[in-house]
C-alpha cells in the first residue's frame, strides 16, 4: 500500500473516529472496499451509519487526497489503477 493510500486511510480513520487494522488495510483496493470497511467497523462499534453517507464522505476525502475529478471516484474505482494513487 502506497503512501497516498495510507494517508487517505488515516484521514478516513480520523474522520470517522475508527481504527482500521493494517491487515484489513492491505485488502482495500477500491473506494467501495474502503467505504464498506468503514461501515463494518462503525457497526462493530455500535455506531452504524448510512452507507450512502459513508461513501460520500470517503469519496470527498479521496477527491481531496488524490486530486481527481469527483466523477472518477465511484464504488468500483481502484485507488492505484483508476485514480493514480500510490
Amino acid at each position: 500500500m502506497g503512501l497516498d493510500i495510507v494517508e487517505l486511510v488515516m484521514s478516513v480513520e480520523e474522520e470517522f473516529d475508527i481504527d482500521i487494522p493494517d491487515k484489513v488495510q492491505e485488502t482495500i483496493i477500491t473506494v467501495g472496499n474502503l467505504a464498506d470497511t468503514v461501515a463494518a467497523e462503525l457497526a462493530r462499534l455500535g455506531r452504524p451509519a448510512d452507507p450512502y453517507d459513508i461513501f460520500e464522505t470517503v469519496k470527498k476525502l479521496t477527491v481531496e487526497r488524490a486530486e481527481v475529478d469527483p466523477h472518477k471516484v465511484t464504488r468500483d474505482a481502484r485507488f492505484v489503477h483508476d485514480l493514480g494513487m500510490d
